[in-house]
């Protein structure tokens, strides 16, 4: 009982001092206009017309105060979503080395589906489109003839400038071992 008390005698100061700015800061007319004040202190009073909030040009003259513009609410965080969601789709223009049989340049019937995907989504989006170089870079000449194919097979589905939008290199993300992926998706 007695900290509560030493608590209220703290905190009663503070609630004072608020009580007194509230009370004798100037407060905005309907108008907006605060020409009686001296400190340029504008405190918002509850029946301020929604033209006088904060956000309006009313409320915080800049003349007074220069505030920054303001961005909306979430918009800061909406644009990293955006990023994810564009980097996502750029993954799915990924061809990865299992959609091969073997070490051959034929794809399986999973790859040919996934190259009908691509095609179709090829004139509306701007991503290259990335075919899994073989492991360590071993076999350049299998990845000439995988990339051969993949342009030949785009370019037959309607897309003419596949010479120019498909690459041979690592893909976007990272592999990951049997184990690893096992333990992730069994954290989930």
């Amino acid at each position: 009982m007695k900290s509560q008390n030493c608590r209220l005698k703290t905190l009663l100061p503070l609630a004072v001092l608020l009580v007194c700015v509230l009370v004798v800061g100037c407060a905005p007319s309907v108008s907006g206009s605060c020409n009686d004040c001296t400190s340029g202190v504008m405190l918002r009073v509850p029946n301020v017309p929604s033209s006088e909030w904060p956000w309006s040009q009313n409320y915080y003259p800049p003349s007074l105060y220069p505030i920054p513009n303001v961005m909306p609410l979430g918009s800061i965080v909406r644009s990293h979503w955006h990023v994810m969601q564009e980097n996502a789709e750029a993954s799915d223009f990924v061809i990865y080395r299992n959609e091969f049989v073997g070490n051959t340049s034929e794809l399986t019937p999973g790859g040919l589906d996934h190259i009908a995907e691509i095609a179709a989504r090829m004139p509306a989006t701007p991503f290259p489109v990335v075919i899994q170089r073989t492991m360590y870079n071993s076999d350049p000449e299998l990845d000439a003839v995988r990339w051969q194919l993949i342009v030949r097979l785009l370019a037959d589905l309607g897309n003419f400038d596949a010479s120019r939008r498909v690459f041979v290199a690592e893909p976007y993300s990272a592999e990951l071992s049997a184990g690893r992926a096992a333990s992730m998706f069994g954290s989930n």
